[in-house]
């Protein structure tokens, strides 16, 4: 079974690669980037590279995302979190409109 990409560590062994949400901003001003990194690490952790960001307090929200990079992390094997599924998603349906 495919564990998504792998990729050996600082400790040697194999991780699978992540992209999620990073959160920046102030308190209660959030603000995130959209993320490929190790998944066993904690999501502040060091970052593989930046796809996107996703700023919900705008108004329209604002999710700007590199679909060529996303597409390339996934058909690697990352596991995209739910939340940036559906932001993939969303920005995949503007795209197209």
């Amino acid at each position: 079974m495919n564990q998504g990409v792998a990729r050996p560590s600082r400790a040697g062994r194999l991780s699978v690669l992540a992209i999620r949400l990073y959160r920046a901003g102030t308190k209660n001003r959030p603000f995130y980037r959209i993320v490929v990194s190790e998944s066993a690490r904690t999501p502040g952790s060091r970052v593989t590279e930046q796809i996107g960001v996703y700023d919900p307090t705008r108004e329209p929200v604002v999710v700007r995302l590199d679909l060529t990079r996303a597409d390339e992390w996934l058909r690697r094997g990352a596991h995209a979190s739910h939340t940036v599924r559906s932001l993939i998603d969303r920005a995949r349906t503007t795209a197209t409109a």
